[in-house]
């Protein structure tokens, strides 16, 4: 049994022209899944990278300067391998340069200037990731700013709606593996990292689980959360049991809303959130499950 499961980001739309990217981005994967459990990965999160619906890649969240600051992480729950880039500027898909970083380097973690420099040297070209839509509503946020008002703009899309970190995380009957990419937050400072290149915080894959994570960086990472929710599917629990346990650990310890995406070495998915939406598209053998949806926390959970 081959398995893949995508989400598109806390708070991004669930109408049918988002769900056929990710469905997409699922078909895509499959196709490499039997061969090669990391380019598979790298195949899910490319596709989203290169709509501008989602918040990675071309169409990522502007900083507060204007600028598109991207991270990126693919991590192999077989290998214990992990990548990740962070805060890279000017490249299309910076999970194919984390990728890369895991396949021709020994480093982790490359950032800034550095991995923009290691981009090049690999051959990835200099694109421009800034959306005409996400320009426009930077814009309407230093407005905002400057009149002393709170911009109207959600904190995870940038925009009035859609579309926050994209994941995925699959099984391909020997392994799993996890790969994550974002853009950030609305008007972060420059220079900011998020959780996704963050092993344990936004991430994680062993031979147990993968475990993608979407919402506010910076309390994934203190809470250490996709290692929290591996931890509690070894003590037992099924999946979906181990996200509503870490979600409202979140909610408890941060106060925050998030989503959780995680799957076990049993093929066995467990998905939940406590924001507006989270999109996920479940593919076993290269069928959508149709009737699957993630758990919605939000009407019990109450934030500090």
């Amino acid at each position: 049994m081959e398995i893949i499961a995508v989400h598109g980001g806390l708070d991004t739309s669930r109408d049918r022209q988002f769900m056929e990217v990710l469905e997409e981005a699922a078909q895509q994967g499959y196709k490499l899944l039997a061969t090669d459990r990391v380019q598979a990965m790298e195949a899910v999160i490319r596709v989203l990278e290169d709509s501008p619906k989602f918040n990675c890649g071309y169409g990522s969240i502007l900083n507060l300067d204007g600028e598109v600051e991207m991270d990126a992480a693919i991590v192999d729950g077989v290998t214990n391998r992990f990548a990740a880039i962070a805060a890279i500027r000017l490249v299309n898909n910076p999970i194919s340069v984390a990728r890369r970083l895991m396949e021709k380097t020994e480093q982790v973690i490359v950032a800034g200037d550095g991995a923009v420099k290691f981009a090049r040297q690999q051959g990835f070209p200099e694109a421009n990731c800034v959306s005409e839509e996400q320009l426009d509503a930077w814009q309407k946020a230093k407005e905002s700013l400057a009149r002393g008002e709170t911009p109207t703009q959600n904190l995870f899309t940038g925009l009035e709606y859609h579309a926050d970190t994209v994941g995925c995380v699959v099984w391909d009957g020997k392994g799993l593996g996890a790969a994550s990419s974002t853009g950030g937050f609305s008007l972060k400072m420059p220079g900011r990292v998020g959780d996704t290149p963050c092993l344990g915080g936004g991430i994680f894959a062993s031979p147990t689980s993968a475990t993608v994570c979407t919402g506010v960086g910076e309390a994934f990472i203190e809470t250490l959360t996709a290692k929290y929710v591996d931890e509690q599917i070894v003590s037992g629990l099924h999946p979906q049991q181990a996200v509503e346990f870490a979600l409202r650990r979140l909610a408890d310890l941060k106060g925050t809303e998030g989503g959780i995406l995680t799957m076990d070495a049993e093929g066995r998915i467990g998905s939940a959130f406590n924001a507006g939406r989270f999109p996920v598209v479940f593919l076993v053998n290269g069928k959508v499950q149709k009737d699957f949806k993630p758990v919605n926390l939000k009407p019990e959970l109450t934030l500090n």
